[in-house]
């Protein structure tokens, strides 16, 4: 198999030895100034212990891959509070890890964390790895972002590290248009990120990288003159060209000058012709200026699918719910019971939900065909857009129901103990859509219930100030 051609970098996306000095300088004393309290950082910075300092950066790092800092915040210090340190989290059940991460979304995260305790405890004697490639080598879940972010923060190892903040920044500051989600574009941001990482202060430098991405260089409407990078950006250069050129060009069309004056040149950022990172001057959107940076190529389109939820209620208020398979999607979470349904099945959904909760619960007729279409719940998932059509069935007696054999357990839970439980944020707006539906018919009733009708002997209000109106 020939390998591809290593793609052509000029020289305007690598950076000299006084740009890397200026962005160390200019970015820690920013930082400095500018940094936002997070109780994760105050660990990292005050704890002497370097097992606890690595144990809580850890646990940050993981609870911060694709959510925001304002959600993780309360979440780290339930979790810290609860297992301060890697025993206590290896001694804990995985319902409980997962119970203290519900609503955090992308549950395997929380998996790997109790994984990665149990064996740091079991196999490396309770010690943490001291370098980034021990930890992505050693921990379940911690990949190249995560080891160098660990690694830096709280070990001191000068790597740098590359995320979606850190993406964007280095785009915009070596004018890299190339698309970021390729292998080339990728390692050469790995490759800028080591270079420009201070040796002497690598944790903070990382952590100021992200937050000027977080906070200034943002995706959308980017705080440019607060930016300490802004002197030695490529992209801010270029947006500041391309208006100049612009601005005298149509100086030129709209003033009266004379044949004979020509329109002064302003020479284009030098590059090479064939540089392959460069953003070609066609692709280039003059409103939208730094914010040509980062490009990316096209998103795998997200499946979607379509799956009946039936929430089975008894007299006394409790609810049915199945526990998921260990592996997988959503894996040990606690939910209401699933009905896959296929498009090209529609006309049969629903003879085929009665069907299945007869076959699979063990519910007879006339309970499982007197069930209520409540609403259609839409939740996203990173790779599926997934439709729950949710239904309701009401037992007098639950001792009908029996378990299916593909999942682990059943419970009966009331309402407090399922919003309790390891259960996904999808499982919550199933049991939102329920109650709503249920308070929308009892005030439909309450309004239409004959003690508001008003009686012969009564009128209404129309009818007493009508003109018309006996007296």
């Amino acid at each position: 198999m020939v390998k591809p051609a290593a793609p052509t970098i000029g020289p305007l996306h690598h950076l000299k030895a006084g740009e890397v000095a200026t962005i160390q300088r200019g970015l820690l004393a920013w930082y400095d100034a500018n940094k936002r309290v997070l109780p994760w950082r105050s660990i990292a910075a005050t704890e002497p212990d370097t097992q606890k300092r690595v144990y809580a950066v850890w646990i940050s790092e993981i609870m911060l891959q694709q959510t925001q800092v304002s959600t993780v915040i309360s979440y780290f210090e339930t979790w810290m509070s609860k297992w301060p340190r890697v025993g206590d989290l290896a001694q804990a059940s995985l319902e409980e890890v997962n119970q203290v991460w519900a609503g955090l979304g992308y549950y395997s995260r929380a998996r790997r964390l109790h994984e990665g305790a149990i064996k740091v405890v079991e196999e490396l004697k309770g010690k943490f790895p001291n370098d980034k490639d021990g930890l992505v080598r050693e921990l379940p879940g911690v990949g190249r972002y995560s080891g160098s972010a660990i690694a830096s923060i709280a070990l001191g190892q000068a790597v740098g590290v590359v995320d979606g903040n850190v993406n964007r920044v280095l785009a915009r500051l070596r004018g890299i248009g190339s698309d970021i989600t390729s292998p080339s574009t990728a390692e050469h941001m790995w490759n800028l990120a080591d270079q420009i990482v201070d040796p002497k202060r690598p944790g903070d430098f990382n952590q100021a990288i992200m937050e000027l991405g977080a906070t200034v260089c943002t995706p959308k409407a980017p705080k440019c003159n607060a930016c300490p990078l802004r002197a030695v950006c490529v992209a801010q250069q270029r947006s500041e060209h391309l208006q100049e050129k612009s601005s005298i060009k149509n100086h030129f069309q709209h003033s009266k000058k004379s044949v004979e004056e020509e329109e002064p040149s302003i020479p284009d950022i030098e590059c090479l012709a064939d540089c392959d990172f460069c953003l070609q001057k066609e692709d280039w959107d003059e409103s939208l200026g730094v914010q040509n940076y980062p490009c990316k190529g096209q998103k795998t389109k997200q499946r979607e699918e379509t799956t009946a939820v039936v929430v089975i209620e008894c007299e006394d208020n409790k609810m049915l719910l199945v526990q998921r398979p260990k592996g997988g999607l959503l894996a040990n979470l606690w939910e209401f019971p699933h009905i896959p349904l296929m498009d090209e099945d529609k006309d049969q959904w629903e003879e085929r939900v009665t069907r299945q909760v007869t076959e699979q619960y063990g519910i007879k007729e006339p309970c499982a065909s007197s069930k209520t279409f409540i609403a259609d719940v839409t939740h996203i998932f990173s790779h599926i857009r997934q439709t729950y059509r949710v239904y309701k069935v009401f037992l007098a007696d639950e001792s009908v129901v029996v378990w299916p054999e593909r999942y682990q357990q059943g419970q009966w839970m009331t309402r407090e103990e399922f919003l309790a439980s390891a259960t996904s944020t999808a499982m919550k707006k199933v049991l939102k859509a329920v109650e709503g539906a249920a308070n929308k018919g009892k005030n439909k009733k309450t309004k239409n219930s004959p003690a508001d009708q008003p009686t012969k002997k009564q009128k209404t209000i129309s009818q007493f100030f009508s003109p018309t109106a006996k007296k």
